[in-house]
């Protein structure tokens, strides 16, 4: 599966909340413990805050921050938390609503001059619900783009779809809903972010640069194979934030400590009030959806099995992670950030936690250790498969020395390489060695799914697309898949 943000969604109460108990917190919070040492030792590098019945069990720090001075990760180390920065911005929209500065039903054209005539009609609800019809991106991350350039790059793009009929998740949208924050307020979007939401949360280590942040205490962003990536605000930025490209969409710091901050406060009236929180976790939706499962006001809300409610939104610039999961009304909350470039088995380390709380008959596993030896063999088995064939691809895995073991998200790359390529039958043969290799990976199904899918075999695609989301429910890009083939 392409790495993005996945998002399911739901509904929540807004008012007293009683939580149902977690049973057996203690010992279920030992075996977290002892799970998430385990998965240092194969390579996980970041902090993690676990909470249990209403009560922080958790907060710690592992791997470095800095591998070459020996700093270690723990919760006062400080993080990009991409396209979590989301819900901040939906918040600052409503809490401007709550001001009477603006509407979410506003159109757009109250706010932009010389709308093209197919933009005229999107509303800050639409931009808020991706639901615009915008394109997710205009250009990269750090490029340099002043607010006009981008403002008419975005405008003179060509919609998806008419706005308010269809999801797409649209970055640029968020930016534009940051540009709204400062023609209304008459401040920065991080001013306003941090005078109307962060402080009355006591958040002060979240932002952009305001915080005037201690640059020891910044993770340095690694490669899967370690190298460095750096610090997001050492690479092209402007004076105090990132270029417009990211500004509002993502990229703003924070700490899991300040993370669950911001949690108690969305508990709490001091950000928002009771009827403008049901907003963000429950607008309208569109006529074709149920609040089962919904993209909301930067936040993707779910109801769960236990017929209870789930908040959730992730981040990810391939190289920093950070994913933040709240059952409100279960008292249980887990926040990741992680500045490593990831396996799967880490980006879905919230899910694996949420089964160790909830299911008492779950066992994860840990993953495979991401080192050098195995990086080797992963790559040489592409070189075995490209040349020799999937039969002696499989005959290699078989015969491997038991210390030794194949990455799956190696693979997963390379045939995502050969699918850009749009040379299909060297990606699927990399996407069934990993099936081969990980017969319980939604996320192997899933991409060779997409590779049927690309070379027009619909029904392969749908049964691979089928298994994947039989592994993983939680599978949003198999389930919108799914809905495209089966027209």
């Amino acid at each position: 599966m392409k790495k993005k943000i996945i998002f399911t969604v739901m509904i929540m109460l807004c008012c007293a909340i009683s939580f149902g108990q977690v049973k057996n917190s203690t010992k279920k919070t030992k075996r977290i413990n002892t799970y998430l040492t385990e998965l240092e030792k194969v390579g996980f590098s970041g902090t993690v805050l676990v909470e249990i019945n209403g009560n922080k069990v958790i907060s710690k720090g592992y791997g470095f921050s800095d591998k070459e001075n020996s700093i270690k990760n723990d919760p006062t180390i400080i993080f990009s938390t991409g396209s979590i920065t989301k819900q901040f911005t939906a918040t600052a929209i409503l809490k401007l609503e709550m001001q009477d500065k603006l509407s979410t039903a506003d159109k757009i054209s109250k706010y932009f001059e010389n709308l093209p005539k197919d933009k005229e009609n999107i509303t800050i609800h639409d931009l808020l619900r991706h639901q615009s019809g915008l394109k997710s991106n205009v250009g990269s991350d750090f490029d340099k783009i002043s607010q006009i350039e981008f403002i008419d790059k975005v405008m003179s793009s060509s919609l998806l779809f008419e706005s308010g009929t269809r999801f797409s998740y649209s970055n640029i949208g968020y930016s534009l809903l940051a540009i709204i924050i400062e023609k209304v307020s008459g401040t920065t979007y991080e001013n306003y972010l941090y005078k109307n939401l962060w402080k009355p949360a006591e958040m002060e280590t979240t932002g952009y640069s305001r915080p005037n942040f201690n640059i020891n205490k910044i993770a340095i962003g690694y490669y899967r194979d370690g190298k460095v990536w750096g610090k997001s605000n050492d690479k092209n930025w402007d004076i105090d934030a990132p270029y417009w490209h990211l500004k509002g969409n993502g990229g703003v710091f924070s700490t899991t400590e300040d993370m669950y901050k911001w949690h108690k406060a969305l508990q709490g009236e001091q950000v928002l009030s009771t009827e403008a929180k049901k907003k963000l976790y429950h607008p309208k939706i569109r006529t074709e959806e149920n609040y089962n499962t919904i993209y909301a006001y930067g936040w993707d809300v779910s109801q769960t099995n236990r017929k209870t409610n789930r908040v959730w939104h992730n981040g990810t610039n391939n190289i920093f992670y950070a994913d933040f999961m709240r059952y409100i009304d279960e008292g249980v909350t887990l926040i990741m950030l992680s500045n490593k470039s990831h396996q799967t088995n880490f980006d879905q380390l919230n899910f694996e936690l949420s089964k160790m709380i909830f299911d008492k008959n779950y066992k994860p596993i840990i993953p495979i250790a991401d080192n050098e030896v195995n990086q080797k063999y992963s790559q040489n088995l592409i070189e075995i498969i490209s040349s020799q064939g999937l039969e002696a691809g499989k005959e290699s895995y078989n015969k491997r020395p038991a210390n030794i073991n194949m990455l799956e998200y190696i693979l997963n790359a390379k045939g995502y390489e050969f699918l850009a390529q749009k040379n299909y039958d060297k990606a699927i043969k990399l996407f069934i060695m990993n099936i081969f290799a990980f017969p319980k990976s939604a996320n192997a199904f899933d991409s060779l799914g997409e590779a049927y899918m690309n070379k027009s075999d619909k029904n392969l695609a749908i049964k691979h697309y089928e298994k994947s989301l039989e592994l993983n429910s939680n599978n949003g890009n198999a389930k919108d898949m799914l809905l495209e083939l089966r027209k």
